[in-house]
């Protein structure tokens, strides 16, 4: 296995969040490789931050940075090959014409010029309500911008409809960067649409063990291994439902039951 795991801090209770010796702790304890989610405003910040983390044993993930250039900077520094462009978002969350989306594209050319200059791969999120929120949306995107990379969100995927292993076998060497996760609905027979203005009372993303969609966890993991994957994997879930300890723990021996 040559990529490496990381635990991610979303939809952690703020409390928790803000006391950064208590993250890396859980993280560790864990049995996780880095963390993803930390952020760092200045130079002096990065380092105590990467510092601290290093104590644990611990990488930072994709670190956030008050703009695109000093991220980019920042996790050049850490030793990080890829991290996150800002979010294209869809206006009003409609379905773009190619005119629209040429226009709401265009941004990114620059941004990725700024990260490439530091020997960062610059990848988008797909995230439901942004321009890559499909299978579909991935090719419509590549296409127009050949040098974006994706930020491969299993969970998001599946909460629009798409099946992560479709972009995992049609694009395996465009991922720079992985948040699994599993997703939940009340119905999954009948169906749902992230569309709906009650989506969210009706579905959520969960436990890994959890999900009720039919995502293989294991099939992801083996493509993504199969393909020479080697970055990393943050484990995400937003707005746990139990205490987070146990949350990151159980999701972590999950993988470890997978093989990984």
């Amino acid at each position: 296995m040559k990529f490496r795991i990381a635990a991610h801090l979303c939809g952690w209770p703020r409390e928790v969040v803000e006391d950064r010796e208590r993250v890396l702790r859980i993280a560790k304890e864990a049995g996780y490789d880095g963390v993803e989610g930390f952020s760092a405003e200045t130079p002096d910040e990065l380092v105590e931050l990467a510092a601290l983390a290093a104590e644990y044993g611990l990488h930072l993930v994709n670190l956030s940075a008050p703009d695109a250039l000093l991220k980019a900077r920042f996790n050049a520094t850490l030793g990080n090959d890829a991290a996150e462009v800002p979010a294209c978002r869809k206006p009003g969350g409609k379905q773009l014409t190619d005119a629209e989306l040429d226009a709401t594209v265009d941004p990114l050319r620059e941004l990725i010029d700024q990260f490439t200059r530091y020997g960062v791969k610059p990848f988008h999120h797909i995230h439901v309500n942004t321009i890559l929120e499909t299978t579909e949306d991935c090719a419509r995107i590549l296409d127009r911008v050949p040098e974006i990379w994706l930020l491969f969100d299993t969970g998001h995927l599946l909460a629009a409809h798409s099946n992560p292993m479709d972009v995992l076998q049609r694009w395996p060497n465009k991922i720079a960067h992985v948040h699994l996760k599993n997703f939940w609905t009340e119905d999954p027979v009948g169906g749902w649409n992230h569309c709906n203005p009650d989506f969210w009372q009706t579905s959520r993303f969960c436990d890994l063990a959890e999900g009720n969609v039919g995502f293989d966890v294991k099939a992801v993991l083996d493509g993504l291994a199969e393909s020479g994957y080697t970055g990393w994997i943050a484990v995400e879930e937003d707005h746990p439902r139990r205490d987070i300890e146990q949350v990151v723990r159980d999701n972590r021996e999950f993988l470890r039951g997978l093989g990984y």
